[in-house]
């Protein structure tokens, strides 16, 4: 499963800072709003280490098998998403991993991220499971989660964010790019990426944020509250 994408710092004019400027003169600054991009990174690497010491145990024990699946073993819907079939492979993924996670982290705080992240692994090998035969295995479904969710972001602050147009359309190139490497190419899970591209839109949607106009501050500043879906959920219909 391999992707292209973009820099995750081309994309920062979708968050809720809405262009608050940005410093990385510090080595702090490499850190922050992007823990959990670099743990999954680094999870992706050492699991990968523990593969290639393991001689293929923990592969076998944790790719999308759609047989194994069929036997109870649901674990392999989240585990597959952490394997790689080789370094090229891992090296592709932790790129575009790192391209797009820290942008959507940045935007949705890290709780959030992660949910989505995880939601979008399972959702890709749950598509990959009912369409494709073929194991698999690749962090690209749930990158592709990310772009989604990056997306639904961008398509709900349109005209309260700049730049959302060209965002948009540079988000369209790369899923029809990716897309369209996946058709000309052997041995790429297509199915994962609709998956995990749906699986993230789905989640953000309802995880948000989705930042409204709650009114004005006396010293005349807007003032906006995330009104996410899930929060209606949890606080029911008024009564």
């Amino acid at each position: 499963m391999n992707l292209s994408f973009f820099n995750g710092d081309e994309s920062r004019s979708g968050s809720k800072d809405f262009g608050k400027p940005q410093s990385r003169t510090s080595r702090r600054n490499f850190f922050d709003g992007r823990q959990w991009t670099n743990i999954l990174l680094a999870a992706n690497v050492l699991v990968f280490i523990g593969q290639s010491v393991s001689d293929g145990k923990i592969l076998y024990w944790g790719a999308k098998i759609n047989s194994l699946i069929s036997e109870g073993q649901l674990w392999r819907l989240a585990t597959s998403s952490f394997l790689h079939a080789n370094i090229g492979h891992l090296l592709v993924n932790c790129y575009s991993l790192n391209s797009v996670g820290p942008a959507v982290e940045n935007i949705c705080g890290p709780k959030r991220y992660l949910t989505i992240y995880i939601s979008s692994a399972i959702a890709s090998s749950a598509m990959s499971y009912w369409f494709s035969k073929a194991p698999a295995v690749g962090a690209s479904g749930a990158i592709f989660g990310l772009v989604g969710s990056f997306a639904v972001f961008v398509l709900r602050h349109r005209g309260m964010a700049r730049g959302t147009d060209a965002d948009l359309k540079h988000i369209a190139q790369v899923i029809v790019l990716n897309m369209a490497i996946g058709l000309l190419s052997q041995g790429i899970d297509n199915w994962g990426h609709v998956g995990g591209l749906i699986g993230g839109a789905a989640v953000s949607w309802l995880l948000g944020p989705a930042w409204e106009l709650d009114g004005i501050s006396r010293d005349g500043r807007k003032v906006f509250a995330d009104k996410a879906p899930i929060f209606s959920l949890i606080r029911g219909p008024p009564k």
